[in-house]
């Protein structure tokens, strides 16, 4: 039997925008009626019907909080009680101030300590890993781990990029309880130096950029990750119920999924109607089928992402 650390997930909870933002809204502002075959390269026939669009009232702050809020009635754990916060985003970043705090106050967390975490979109790996590090320490016991992200103010307005672009916001509790039978079994972030070419976003517009050779790495790295954890935990197919994995586009997703050695309906996505929402994607997904009875208690579940920088992890627990 898997033994965990006994940092156990024990609440979940969203945010999603108020606007549902439609293919053919998209479409009637598009500046070339075709796709650029660089493009084409890099998100294919797309694989997106419709996705959130946040209002400016919505922040990645404002979004954070509400998840924050819901995980908390989950998780029935008091605002005051949390001692963690961490904000996982990449989209609405400053030089200063962080947001985490900000996102923390508006929550009722204010006990906590509260910071940003990068690594794109696999910044809610990272979260999970960081705040199962704090309770190694023994001084922190419970944590809010959040992905909030608008990555449609990362695409360019009239774009093909717009179709994939998702803006939304979900939030775990995590507690360190003790109990090894549930909760975080192990967790790993990689990075590699070499491919920070295939992804960008540079300062002052803050326009993401990516390049044909993102696909095969993005999917390739996916699907290592998946290996490695089952690898080094001794895992087989039949031990997995859920495989969480960090969508991008819905070429990687094809790839992924066309190569995996695990059975494809193994797979939980609600990429279709969310896009690629970034750090927020996992948590959205874990979020969504958490309370539609899908992901239950006792089952184990394995979470993948790459992330621009180059970044790729994943994380391994039981429910």
């Amino acid at each position: 039997m898997l033994k965990t650390t006994g940092h156990v997930i024990t609440g979940y909870g969203y945010y999603y925008p108020e606007k549902v933002l439609q293919d053919e809204e998209i479409r009637a502002r598009l500046k070339y009626p075709e796709m650029h075959p660089a493009e084409k390269a890099v998100i294919g026939d797309i694989g997106v019907t419709e996705r959130f669009r946040a209002n400016e009232r919505e922040t990645s702050v404002y979004m954070a909080a509400e998840a924050t809020k819901m995980a908390l009635k989950d998780a029935n754990v008091k605002a005051e009680e949390i001692d963690l916060y961490l904000f996982c985003n990449w989209t609405e970043r400053y030089f200063l101030p962080d947001l985490a705090p900000q996102a923390s106050k508006l929550a009722g967390t204010s006990n906590a300590l509260a910071f940003d975490l990068g690594t794109a979109c696999s910044g809610f790996v990272l979260g999970v890993q960081t705040a199962s590090c704090y309770f190694a320490t023994g001084k922190w016991k419970k944590a809010v781990v959040v992905g909030s992200e608008r990555f449609s103010i990362r695409t360019k307005m009239g774009g093909y990029g717009e179709f994939t672009a998702g803006d939304a916001a979900a939030a775990v509790i995590i507690e360190n309880t003790g109990d090894t039978t549930r909760g975080i079994i192990d967790y790993f972030l990689k990075d590699e130096a070499d491919l920070k070419d295939i992804i960008t976003c540079d300062a002052p517009k803050g326009i993401i950029k990516s390049y044909p050779d993102l696909i095969p790495n993005a999917a390739g790295l996916t699907l290592k990750a998946i290996d490695l954890m089952m690898e080094r935990n001794n895992i087989k197919n039949e031990d997995i119920h859920w495989v969480v994995p960090h969508p991008g586009t819905v070429l990687v997703v094809d790839k992924v999924l066309n190569e995996t050695k695990l059975p494809k309906e193994k797979f939980l996505m609600n990429y279709p109607k969310m896009g690629n929402a970034s750090a927020a994607s996992i948590p959205t997904v874990l979020a969504d089928f958490w309370f539609n009875g899908t992901i239950k208690k006792n089952q184990l579940i394995l979470a993948p992402a790459v992330g621009g920088g180059f970044y790729w992890g994943a994380f391994l627990y039981i429910t």
